[in-house]
């Protein structure tokens, strides 16, 4: 089973996101935050980051590069914001992104492109 590490303050959203991802069959773990998620990276290793972009404590951007640090290309990113576009820097771009608002038909739409790319399971 792939996991998915959800950073999203909007707890409506972040419910949302966690049901559709879970009757598509992932393991999914819901953060509220940056911060929160970044520390429960290690210990969740997840093979995709959904992340918002305004968020407290630590925004997805900063989210964004501290998991390429730490984990490099091993976990997809996918930013799921109403930021424009042309206000993220290179580095804060993720692998894909779906512009707000987010049917869960986008969402598992998004997330089966991306999954071709994770190892397959063992």
């Amino acid at each position: 089973m792939h996991k998915i590490l959800v950073a999203e303050d909007d707890i409506l959203l972040a419910t949302l996101h966690e049901i559709t991802l879970r009757e598509a069959g992932f393991d999914v773990l819901i953060c509220r935050d940056g911060e929160q998620a970044l520390e429960a990276m290690d210990a969740f290793d997840p093979d995709l980051l959904i992340t918002d972009f305004l968020m407290p404590r630590m925004n997805g951007g900063d989210l964004i590069r501290a998991t390429r640090r730490r984990r490099g290309a091993r976990t997809a990113v996918l930013l799921a914001s109403g930021r424009d576009e042309h206000l993220l820097q290179d580095d804060e771009r993720g692998d894909a992104r779906l512009e707000k608002p987010i049917s869960p038909a986008r969402l598992l739409g998004a997330v089966r492109a991306l999954e071709a790319r994770w190892p397959q399971a063992a």
